[in-house]
C-alpha cells in the first residue's frame, strides 16, 4: 500500500471514529451545535483563567477587535445555552482547537476535540456520575488509567475554617495555583515574617493615625488606588500582623487533605478520618461516598479508579467539583485520552454576566479522538 493510500485510510478511519463519537452522544438526547472557529476574546480571558490564557492564539480585527481561535468549546456553549433560557440540555460537538504549547513540548498546537455539555439536574452526584459513564463508554476501553478529584474539597475545607473573608478569597482564588497557595498559606499563618521594613513603617503610621496626614503631603497620588484604597489595604496588613488568620491546625489540616493520593473508594474515608476535619469538609466526603453509589450502579469498576485531591489544580482551571482524566495505562506522560469536570460556577458567572439570574448545574467532558483512534491502531483495533 502506498503512504498516500495508507493516509487516505487514516483519514477516513478517523472520520468514522468522530461520527461514532457523536453518535453516542447523540443517542442519549444531545443536540449536535457548530461553535465559531473565531470568539470574541476580552470576556473569554477573564473566564478561561491563567494557565489557559497564556496558551491562547489572540489577535486583532479591524472591525471586530480583539478574537481568539477557539482554545476550547465549554465556555461558548454555555453561553449558548444561557441564551437558548432553558434550564435541562445536552449539547454534543466536534472540531479543531487551537492551543500554544512550550518549546519542545510533543503536544499538538492544533488538534480535534469531541465533547458533551450537561445542563440541568439536582441530583449532583447522580449527575457526575452518567457523565463519567457515557464518557467511559464512548472511550470504550476497560484496562485505563483513571485519575479523578473533587476541587469542590478543598474548596469546602477553605470554607469551613473559622478565617475571615479576605483569607477565604485569597486561598480560593490561588486554589489552581499550587506554589501561590502555598505561599498565601505561609503568609496567612506567620503575616510579620512576611511584610518588609518599608511596609510596616507604614503600616506603624497607620497606627499612630499619622497615615492620612503623610498622603496629603502628596501633591497627587500615583496609579489606580485612590486615598481610600490605600488606607484599607494597610488596614488590611496591620490586622494580618496583629491576627494570623490561619492557626497550626489549620494549615495542618490543609497540607494533610493535599496529600491524600489513594483509591476512589477510600476517598471519602481518608478525608473524614483528618484530625481537624469539620462539617463543610464531612458533607463533602459524603457527596463523594454518593458519587461513589451512583458509579457502582452504572457498571463502573470503582476499585480500578485513583483519587488524587490534588489533581486538576494546573489544568482543569474553571472546574470547581468533580474532575476526572482517562488515558492508556502502561504510557507514562502519555496525552489523555478523555477528561472533565463540573463547572458549576463558570455557569453562574457566565449567568450574571449576560443578564440571566437563574443559574444550572453544569458538568461536561471531551474526548480526544486523535489519541484514541492512534491508539486503536497501535493496538490492531479497526
Amino acid at each position: 500500500m502506498s503512504r498516500l493510500s495508507s493516509i487516505g485510510n487514516d483519514r477516513i478511519s478517523l472520520k468514522r471514529e468522530l461520527e461514532r463519537l457523536i453518535s453516542i452522544f447523540e443517542k442519549i438526547g444531545s443536540n449536535y451545535v457548530e461553535i465559531p472557529t473565531l470568539l470574541q476574546s476580552d470576556l473569554l480571558l477573564d473566564l478561561y483563567g491563567e494557565e489557559l490564557n497564556s496558551r491562547t492564539y489572540i489577535f486583532n480585527d479591524p472591525v471586530k477587535g480583539n478574537l481568539m481561535l477557539r482554545p476550547d468549546f465549554t465556555v461558548p456553549i454555555v453561553q449558548l445555552h444561557i441564551k437558548n433560557n432553558t434550564k435541562n440540555a445536552q449539547y454534543c460537538y466536534s472540531g479543531k482547537v487551537w492551543r500554544k504549547q512550550d518549546y519542545l513540548s510533543s503536544r499538538p498546537s492544533e488538534y480535534l476535540q469531541v465533547g458533551i455539555e450537561c445542563f440541568g439536574g439536582s441530583d449532583i452526584a447522580k449527575e457526575d456520575a452518567k457523565l463519567f459513564s457515557t464518557i467511559s463508554k464512548a472511550v470504550g476501553f476497560t484496562d485505563l488509567k483513571i485519575v479523578t478529584s473533587d476541587l469542590g474539597v478543598l474548596r469546602s475545607a477553605i470554607n469551613g475554617l473559622e478565617i475571615n473573608q479576605r483569607c477565604k478569597n485569597a486561598l480560593l482564588r490561588q486554589l489552581w495555583r499550587p506554589k501561590r497557595f502555598l505561599h498565601v498559606l505561609k503568609y496567612f499563618s506567620n503575616s510579620i515574617h512576611f511584610i518588609n521594613n518599608e511596609k510596616k513603617e507604614i503600616i506603624d503610621l497607620f497606627k499612630s493615625g499619622k497615615l492620612i496626614e503623610k498622603i496629603n503631603s502628596y501633591n497627587s497620588t500615583i496609579g489606580l488606588r485612590t486615598r481610600k484604597d490605600i488606607i484599607e489595604r494597610v488596614s488590611e496588613l496591620s490586622n494580618d500582623i496583629v491576627n494570623n488568620q490561619l492557626q497550626e491546625n489549620d494549615v495542618k489540616l490543609l497540607q494533610n487533605l493535599l496529600k491524600i493520593s489513594c483509591s476512589l473508594v477510600d476517598a471519602p474515608k481518608n478525608i473524614q478520618k483528618l484530625t481537624y476535619s469539620h462539617d463543610y469538609l464531612k458533607k463533602a466526603a459524603i457527596l463523594l461516598e454518593n458519587r461513589l453509589d451512583n458509579l457502582s450502579e452504572l457498571g463502573i469498576n470503582v476499585k480500578q479508579i485513583d483519587f488524587e485531591v490534588s489533581f486538576g489544580r494546573t489544568s482543569m482551571e474553571y472546574y470547581d467539583g468533580f474532575v476526572f482524566e482517562m488515558g492508556p495505562k502502561k504510557q507514562i506522560n502519555s496525552i489523555p485520552f478523555a477528561q472533565g469536570g463540573r463547572y458549576n460556577e463558570l455557569t453562574r458567572i457566565l449567568s450574571r454576566l449576560q443578564g440571566y439570574h437563574k443559574s444550572t448545574n453544569s458538568v461536561g467532558g471531551i474526548i480526544r479522538p486523535e489519541i484514541l483512534h492512534n491508539f486503536k491502531l497501535n493496538q490492531g483495533i479497526k
